[in-house]
């Protein structure tokens, strides 16, 4: 038996329940306790701090950190987490997060921590932005890498824009993210709950397209609502739209859906606990992201046998498993995504045939039980 329990510090920048809060909150519950003392430093006061409670399992807050970025404020974060360091020392230190990679790494250096380690979520330099914005970004994200010890990136495309950084090749590992098997209530039960939760019955009688999301720009949500827009009236009303999630776009995708005359078509219903729970309401998937990592949402909802209408985005092709597949389209294309779905509205073969094919998919490469021993694999070395 270990004597000495090898003690991490997980730390993200935001406390809210997105992918990387998800990660966290799966790894750091799923950690013998007899191995490993665990704890959580995090900013804000999000609903992932709730679940970490939950699991009791300690959290530390980090109050000057958020997500934008301002310098004299990033020096108070700075402090704040070198303190933190230096008084938990930590043998381990594994950052989510761009700029808590960023300031976490250094920090982490200046500690004396012995093992870094991060896990990027998809590449920041991989957003629509100008040239000289990317450029920064990108010497930011290596600057991460390079201070870092270990380096995890959860796709095949930031794998290989990760080993292009310069002295960083051998840090490079490549962990797909994974889900455990869930249970998820059956149609009429989840559309039970989200007619509730709306405040009018949305799939009487209709096909029903899900999305769960946050609502933030990267997530491409309004092409999806545009795509909708686009599709012949005779099949708007055989269908309906619903986007379970919380964010800062809201207002605008409102805007877009009362521009479009889609308020009896198109639903946001807010942000709702454990929303994979829900996915049995829904007959298609859509997910019109823009800058992806390895979304869990696509890893949910393949699990739950929908057929997924997608991007080719970061590693959503790992994902779909063929990327030459008409369901996955390029990016901010309305009309791509009309025209797939179409296609999947007024043939039911080919949803079923898609939801077989992403069911197996998921079982076959993406079990959290994977994801874990890779993971504890690094911890280890």
């Amino acid at each position: 038996m270990n004597d000495k329990k090898t003690k991490i510090l997980y730390c993200v920048t935001k406390s809210v329940y997105g992918g990387a809060q998800k990660y966290i909150l799966e790894l750091a519950s799923a950690l013998s306790k007899e191995d490993f003392d665990v704890a959580v430093a995090t900013g804000g006061k999000g609903i992932l701090i709730d679940k970490l409670t939950e699991k009791e399992i300690r959290t530390i807050p980090i109050p000057s950190i958020d997500r934008d970025i301002k310098f004299f404020k990033e020096l108070k974060s700075f402090k704040e987490i070198l303190d933190i360091f230096k008084k938990e020392k930590p043998d381990i230190v594994h950052l989510n997060s761009s700029k808590m990679g960023g300031i976490g790494a250094l920090a982490g250096r200046i500690a004396g921590v012995k093992k870094i380690i991060f896990t990027a979520h998809g590449w920041p330099f991989n957003e629509n932005r100008n040239w000289l914005s990317k450029s920064a970004i990108w010497f930011a994200s290596f600057l991460t890498a390079l201070l870092s010890t270990d380096v995890i990136v959860i796709d095949e495309e930031d794998f290989k824009q990760a080993k292009k950084f310069p002295f960083c090749g051998k840090k490079i590992t490549l962990i797909h993210n994974g889900i455990k098997s869930f249970e998820f209530f059956g149609k009429e039960e989840a559309r039970k709950i989200l007619t509730e939760k709306i405040g009018q019955n949305p799939f009487k009688g209709k096909i029903s397209v899900g999305t769960i999301a946050e609502l933030h720009n990267n997530k491409g949500l309004k092409y999806g609502i545009e795509a909708i827009s686009m599709l012949p009236w005779e099949i708007q009303q055989k269908i309906s739209y619903i986007i379970i999630g919380e964010g800062e776009e809201r207002k605008d995708l409102e805007q877009l859906i009362r521009q479009r005359r889609l308020e009896d078509k198109v639903f946001l219903p807010g942000f709702m606990d454990d929303a994979k729970k829900y996915l049995g309401a829904f007959d298609i998937f859509m997910f019109p992201s823009l800058k992806e990592g390895l979304p869990y949402a696509l890893l949910e909802a393949g699990f739950a046998s929908l057929p997924i209408i997608t991007t080719k985005v970061g590693g959503i092709p790992d994902i779909i498993g063929d990327e030459k597949s008409e369901f996955i389209v390029e990016p901010k294309r309305s009309d791509e995504l009309e025209r797939v779905l179409l296609e999947l509205i007024e043939n039911k073969r080919v949803r079923d045939s898609l939801s077989k094919k992403n069911r197996e998919n998921i079982i076959a490469k993406f079990t959290f039980e994977k994801m874990l021993a890779k993971t504890i694999k690094i911890y280890k070395n």
